[in-house]
């Protein structure tokens, strides 16, 4: 007769290894992931099979769901909630459970990007060869350099080539100035400094730049 004693031994030895693992069919693994991107609140997300919803912080690199998950355990995290003024995706977020999957998740956040633009008033071309008659404006290391417009005192458009994040501050300066005109913002955007504000909830074409003749 073979002895049961080998099978009681391989017995406890699975349930050692299984909660050594975090497993069980009581639930003892945690799921969770990295976040990177998130620099605004609001972010909520939800594993579907059990309807848990978490909220992340702003400026997390993780997140953990309370509830304890067990091997096999099927789970699909989603964004339930964005956070406002960006967008999120879920990266490896459906699986069954084990000491791999239940932490593997990935959330990247990325915050809307707006467009800052804006007129410039009074640039003139002096008609004298080798002149710069443009004005060269700054958003910290993003410059634009902008002309005289082609018709003869109109305004000239202009618009920064690298976006900027919603609720993002920014502060535009006169880098360069013409060498036949001055010239400075006109228009705060706040009511502090001229050029200075956070970008709106869509592109912000609210920047003027006003050249007068030297």
């Amino acid at each position: 007769m073979k002895s049961v004693y080998p099978r009681a031994g391989l017995a406890l030895l699975c349930a050692v290894v299984l909660s050594a693992c975090g497993g069980g069919s009581d639930g003892s693994m945690l799921l969770q992931g990295s976040v990177g991107g998130l620099s605004k609140p609001g972010l909520v997300l939800i594993n579907v099979p059990t309807g848990e919803k978490i909220t992340v912080a702003a400026n997390a690199s993780q997140f953990q769901f309370t509830r304890l998950i067990a091997v096999d355990e099927s789970f699909e995290i989603k964004v339930d909630t964005p956070p406002a003024g960006a967008t999120c995706q879920v990266i490896d977020g459906k699986n069954k459970a084990n000491s791999f999957t239940s932490y593997r998740t990935q959330v990247s956040c990325v915050t809307n990007p707006w467009v800052l633009s804006g007129v410039v008033k009074g640039l003139a071309d002096d008609g004298v060869a080798g002149n710069n008659d443009g004005v060269t404006l700054a958003n910290g290391p993003d410059t634009v350099y902008v002309a005289p417009s082609a018709t003869a005192g109109g305004d000239a458009a202009f618009s920064f080539a690298n976006t900027v994040g919603e609720g993002s501050p920014y502060g535009v300066t006169v880098l360069a100035q013409p060498s036949n005109r001055t010239c400075s913002l006109t228009a705060p955007v706040t009511n502090a400094v001229p050029g200075a504000g956070v970008m709106p909830a869509g592109n912000d074409n609210r920047l003027v730049v006003n050249c007068v003749a030297k």
